[in-house]
């Protein structure tokens, strides 16, 4: 925030109405710095209201797979992989897709997609039939994915879905293995690049 220090030499010889009128000058100053701090404030609350106001008090700040680097993806996979778990739970989802879903580009980006949309849905700024929206979201991307042959992945294996299908437990190798390998791709964070640089010297 700049300095607004309000800086005003009243001659020696001002009269009385002139350094009345210059000190209303300083104190009105002083008032715009503080409506300014004020205001920077609220800003700051506003931001952690947001984060607070998520129903998992976390959303990823990027979320565009394309633009990640290794750190940004790494907390985004975990983040993803935690919803998708509650997703799958939650709505009995194992049939329309398998637990190697990480190995599966096209279905990341709708998971992401959808998981994005679901902190907003359900959001206080959402408007009342958001939640609404997002299930005839979801939905659709089932739909999609059971014209897909390749989420219906199991146990490293395509197979028809059953009512009773399950992911297996632990946590499939193949999806780690896919989750290792975007996240090794992926550029290194700026800040790691020019301390590199800074070393090379």
């Amino acid at each position: 925030m700049p300095d607004r220090t309000f800086l005003f030499h009243i001659p020696e010889q001002a009269s009385p109405q002139e350094r009345a009128t210059a000190e209303l000058a300083a104190l009105i100053d002083t008032l715009r710095g503080s409506v300014e701090q004020l205001a920077q404030a609220h800003v700051t609350l506003s931001e952690r209201v947001d984060a607070l106001d998520s129903p998992t008090g976390f959303v990823p700040a990027r979320h565009c797979w394309r633009d990640l680097d290794r750190d940004r993806a790494r907390e985004l996979w975990a983040w993803l992989i935690a919803w998708t778990r509650w997703l799958s739970d939650r709505y009995g989802l194992a049939q329309d897709f398998g637990a190697c879903w990480p190995a599966h580009p096209p279905l990341v980006e709708e998971l992401t997609a959808l998981a994005m949309s679901w902190h907003h849905a359900y959001s206080t700024k959402a408007d009342p039939d958001a939640p609404l929206r997002w299930h005839e979201a979801l939905h659709r991307a089932r739909t999609r994915w059971q014209q897909w042959d390749y989420p219906r992945c199991r146990y490293g294996q395509h197979s028809e879905p059953s009512p009773d299908a399950v992911w297996s437990q632990p946590w499939p190798t193949p999806a780690e293995d896919a989750v290792r390998a975007d996240i090794d791709a992926r550029p290194p964070p700026a800040a790691a690049v020019a301390q590199e640089g800074e070393n090379s010297r």
